[in-house]
């Protein structure tokens, strides 16, 4: 998994991992947009718009597909609290 927290956006972009297949995109209720890989049918790539003030609520990120929720207090730590 790769991060990247893009400040000025205020957009986290998480990368869980590379695929040449092609993608589709679907944003959830939330705002956060999700790349699914169009062959097997997993989620690959995550954007998170307005992460400061998720992580600053503690709010979690529910993502279909993957277990559970992904933990905003995590995702902090492996950005180095670039923001």
């Amino acid at each position: 998994m790769r991060t990247h927290y893009a400040k000025r956006a205020d957009v986290l972009y998480i990368v869980l991992e590379d695929t040449k297949n092609p993608c589709a995109y679907m944003e959830l209720e939330s705002g956060t947009i999700c790349r699914v890989d169009e062959t097997t049918k997993r989620v690959v790539g995550i954007t998170i718009p307005d992460f400061s003030r998720i992580a600053s609520a503690g709010e979690g990120v529910s993502i279909p597909g993957l277990q559970g929720s992904l933990a905003v207090d995590r995702l902090i730590l492996e950005t180095q609290g670039k923001f």
